[in-house]
């Protein structure tokens, strides 16, 4: 079976936390907190508001040091936070934006390659490989059950990326939309359980 990571909005919402408890309470197994703009004391309010059984599934942008504080599973590296906390024994995972980053970090627990398509939440931010090159890569092992596809991934792109050897997919936009609110709800979980039955 594949991965399914949910990364979330990067904007705060009302009642994020409940959409959150219920998207893990449906199978989620993997939550990327990415909130760039946010302090540590916005992270631990919602954090607080999670019932502790699910912080083994969460992995931080930002504010590593609550990775630790909160036992957490993961932290994700990029430009922005590149160094593991000391003490932290939970995955360590990294953006990658070409071939040769992937072939770079290749020792990290697993790693995010984008743009793989026109990305839903970014405006212009179109897909950044040819598929000869996903192909190429996943020949050579270089592209492996390591390594997870990012960007415009929905229920049409899915599909597409059944002849590479992508780990699983990461989902942002398809799932969040533009405003995503707890009046929504109903909404989002359906989506995600049309985006989880890929597999």
């Amino acid at each position: 079976m594949k991965k399914l990571i949910v990364i979330t909005s990067p904007r705060f919402f009302q009642g994020e936390d409940t959409v959150l408890s219920h998207l893990f309470d449906e199978g989620m197994q993997r939550l990327h907190l990415r909130k760039p703009d946010s302090e540590a004391n916005e992270l631990r309010k919602l954090l607080d508001r999670i019932p502790a059984i699910y912080y083994p599934k969460i992995v931080l942008h930002d504010c590593f040091g609550l990775a630790v504080e909160y036992g957490l599973g993961g932290v994700h590296l990029n430009r922005r936070n590149n160094q593991i906390p000391d003490g932290f024994t939970g995955t360590i995972s990294r953006s990658c934006h070409s071939i040769g980053e992937l072939e770079q970090f290749g020792e990290l627990d697993y790693l995010f390659l984008s743009p793989i398509f026109q990305s839903i939440s970014k405006e212009g931010y179109g897909n950044g490989f040819e598929p000869e090159t996903l192909r190429q890569a996943s020949d050579t092992g270089t592209i492996n059950d390591k390594v997870i596809a990012l960007g415009g991934i929905d229920q049409t792109t899915l599909p597409l990326l059944r002849p590479f050897r992508f780990g699983g997919a990461a989902v942002l936009g398809a799932l969040w939309g533009n405003h995503p609110s707890v009046d929504k709800e109903d909404s989002i979980i359906t989506q995600y359980k049309k985006l989880q039955a890929w597999n």
